[in-house]
């Protein structure tokens, strides 16, 4: 008889922690039934780990309703295997709403490939993605008509959307990304934000264009930055972000105001045949290594007398506004050093010559 008390014990735990209805109250909204029913999986916050991975959705399923046409709209959910979508299938003629010479020429390359369409939202917020996110055709694109949302979620293999059109809303803020991040060739016909985001060893956006405003607002890029030949036609921040190794934005147009205010660069940093068509910001703004602006271009006033170079940052056939150079010498410890010792100078001349008198 005894022996069936750890049995009864276990019993009676299971029932108080683990109630009927628990599973159930995880679920805040269940996935639609019915041929045509998008994918949306909410979970809620309370859930445990293990109702998480008893809801978890595989990579196929996720895959299988873009292709169908069909919205995907998942909440607090892990994602179990990759997002290929590479494999979608490539529509010779499509129309593409961005307004944009770049987008037109990029949909003539592809066009023995043609374009791979995403037509609903995309959505997957507070969720871990533990597969790779993928999209690597070398001369097709691929397109999403709808949002695309992916805040707060936790992307644990390499994301690559090269040569991708989003012509709504991109949303990264608060999402980690734990592998490189690509965006090369990107069009965004409106909006990105990326605030407090995370990315980790390399992020690449070359030759992307942004048609709309971008907010990455204490971004944390952990690895390289790569931002080359970058067209940003609406306002940008990068207002207390964080670039912790080397950063790019050669050959990048500005035609928009941007903001650096308080950003800190770790380490080499370059601006080379830059153009900052509006006002630059870089007030309290922090260059710990090497910065180099050859050949940038600045139409308007400039503040860099207002941040802080440990280097001497390099100038060579800069073009900028003739009372903006004035203050370079004091951006710099060497040049404040400098200046302190011409102080010290002075005052002794001066002490010197009343003792003299005296």
């Amino acid at each position: 008889m005894w022996s069936r008390w750890p049995v009864a014990l276990v019993l009676i735990i299971a029932t108080v922690t683990c109630p009927p209805e628990a599973n159930a109250a995880c679920i805040a909204e269940a996935p639609a039934t019915g041929i045509e029913a998008d994918l949306v999986i909410h979970l809620s916050p309370g859930c445990t780990p293990a109702e998480r991975e008893a809801h978890a959705v595989r990579g196929e399923a996720v895959m299988d309703a873009i292709a169908k046409g069909r919205s995907v709209d998942l909440l607090g959910v892990i994602v179990r295997g990759d997002l290929i979508f590479d494999r979608l299938a490539a529509h010779t003629t499509s129309h593409s709403t961005v307004p944009v010479p770049e987008t037109a020429n990029q949909a003539d390359r592809a066009g023995s490939n043609g374009q791979r369409i995403v037509r609903e939202a995309l959505i997957l917020r507070d969720s871990i993605i533990l597969g790779e996110v993928r999209h690597r055709s070398p001369d097709g694109t691929l397109r999403f008509e709808g949002p695309v949302d992916f805040e707060g979620s936790h992307f644990k293999e390499g994301v690559d959307f090269s040569r991708s059109v989003f012509q709504e809303a991109v949303e990264l803020s608060a999402a980690t990304f734990e592998k490189e991040v690509t965006f090369v060739q990107g069009q965004f016909a409106t909006r990105m934000n990326c605030r407090e985001t995370q990315f980790g060893p390399r992020t690449k956006f070359h030759r992307s264009v942004f048609h709309g405003s971008v907010n990455c607002t204490g971004a944390l890029f952990d690895g390289m930055a790569e931002f080359l030949e970058v067209t940003f036609e609406q306002p940008a921040t990068f207002e207390r972000s964080r670039f912790g190794l080397g950063t790019g934005f050669s050959g990048s147009r500005f035609k928009g105001r941007i903001s650096f205010r308080e950003a800190i660069f770790s380490r080499e940093t370059f601006f080379g045949f830059a153009v900052f068509e509006n006002e630059a910001v870089f007030a309290g703004a922090q260059f710990l290594g090497s910065t180099d602006f050859s050949n940038a271009e600045f139409r308007q006033q400039d503040d860099l007398a207002k941040a802080r170079f440990d280097q001497a940052p390099v100038f060579a056939q800069t073009k900028r506004l003739e009372s903006a150079q004035s203050g370079d010498l004091l951006q710099t410890r060497n040049g404040q050093y400098a200046l302190t010792v011409l102080f010290l100078l002075v005052a002794a001349l001066l002490v010197a010559y009343a003792v003299r008198l005296k």
